[in-house]
């Protein structure tokens, strides 16, 4: 039976992808997607796209609207901490001319948001989140709970995919416990995004700060009004890990303001701002190894199935191919929805497996965050060589390409 009633879990940039595809090619379908916010979300970091997600986007007729909303950022300098020039790394300047777009995640999501809401047969529903899941033969039983009443229903539907990001509680109720066990693969680096007041400084480009104690603080820009900051510390930290545990949010805001307080550069006021901003997330960067994305009429999606983490630069990327190959499969195979999902891994397992690859066996992390100021001397000389060289120009990008993207 072709499936009618899909319900996806999640409403950030997989899961909305998803529908507005399944919406389009699957017309007489209805789709659901929860979102446990309570509206469509503001809060959020810079993001890019790129390579086969930027293709989807144009296949969307999405792309001029992304262009539009980008930061326009122009490139990242490294300064030290009297705020001087390190160096300049110009952006679309190495050797694959690179074309990405950055973009805040909150307005790559409401792009595709009111994309969704073109279509008749998708339906959102804010403020909800899944307690409950069911296999029955013919259907899923979902219990969904409201938020905030606690109130709770029960609906059947043929399939139902979880995007709900790394942390999924969804991923939870779908999976057995032997293949979801230890899933969740800390990369023992933690940091902390938020936004703060623009000042004039903050454009045009990035501005990166490198300190001892593999700590990191950046500025970038995003609009006139607007900047967006990341604080992070690449070393196993066990204050850290258990602020990143509780629901403690302001410990977590105090425990990295008083990280970098005092270090100079902007360190300052970015740790008065971390303080008191609405817009703030703090995580211990993590990836996402299953063997299987899929159980009965039930599937995992994005950082769900397989976050690769920001340290890969292509969350947001397998994000949007991820939804673009799945949708692919079900409209394929919609009345075998165990064929589309096994189709939908074999697609995707090889490139996944590339883009979670962290260079040097994984300890690119520590080399490219010194712990020691004889190490920041080493990197910053580097740099600065590399600036002042123009050697940025030879620099291969880092991209993964996706052969054989299938027509929608």
């Amino acid at each position: 039976m072709t499936v009618q009633r899909i319900l996806i879990v999640g409403g950030g940039v997989a899961g909305p992808t998803l529908a507005l595809l399944l919406a389009k090619h699957l017309p007489s379908s209805q789709i659901t997607i929860l979102e446990r916010s309570t509206t469509q979300s503001e809060l959020g970091q810079v993001v890019d796209i790129e390579g086969p997600s930027q293709e989807i986007m144009s296949r969307l007729n999405l792309l001029p609207l992304l262009r539009e909303a980008s930061t326009h950022e122009q490139g990242i300098e490294v300064v030290n901490e009297q705020g001087g020039l390190i160096g300049r790394l110009p952006a679309g300047q190495s050797g694959g001319a690179s074309k990405e777009i950055e973009i805040m995640r909150p307005r790559l999501s409401k792009v595709i948001y009111n994309a969704t809401r073109e279509y008749k047969n998708v339906q959102w529903r804010f403020g909800k989140t899944v307690t409950a899941i069911e296999e029955r033969q013919d259907d899923v039983l979902v219990e969904v709970s409201d938020v905030e009443t606690k109130e709770t229903q029960k609906d059947g539907f043929d399939l139902v995919v979880a995007a709900d990001g790394l942390r999924s509680k969804t991923r939870n109720l779908i999976l057995p416990a032997n293949l979801r066990k230890d899933c969740i693969k800390s990369l023992d680096v933690y940091i902390a995004f938020f936004s703060l007041p623009a000042e004039v400084q903050d454009r045009p480009y990035s501005r990166l700060l490198s300190l001892p104690g593999s700590r990191n603080a950046l500025i970038k820009p995003i609009d006139e009004n607007i900047s967006s900051a990341y604080l992070s510390v690449a070393n196993h930290d066990d204050e850290l890990s258990e602020a990143r545990r509780s629901r403690d949010t302001r410990r977590k805001r105090e425990i990295m303001s008083a990280r970098f307080k005092g270090s100079g550069w902007e360190t300052d006021r970015m740790a008065r701002e971390i303080l008191t901003t609405d817009n703030f997330y703090f995580e211990e960067i993590s990836q996402i190894k299953l063997n299987k994305w899929s159980h009965g009429k039930c599937v995992l999606l994005g950082d769900t199935a397989w976050c690769p983490s920001p340290l890969t630069g292509q969350g947001t990327n397998t994000a949007v191919l991820g939804a673009y190959i799945l949708a692919h499969c079900i409209i394929t195979h919609s009345d075998n929805l165990e064929k589309a999902f096994a189709e939908y891994e074999q697609m995707m397992r090889g490139y996944v497996d590339k883009i979670q690859a962290i260079p040097l066996g994984g300890r690119l992390p520590k080399l490219i965050n010194p712990d020691s100021g004889w190490g920041i001397w080493i990197q910053r000389t580097i740099i600065g060589a590399v600036s002042r060289l123009g050697l940025y120009k030879y620099i291969p990008e880092s991209k993964v390409d996706y052969e054989g993207l299938p027509d929608l």
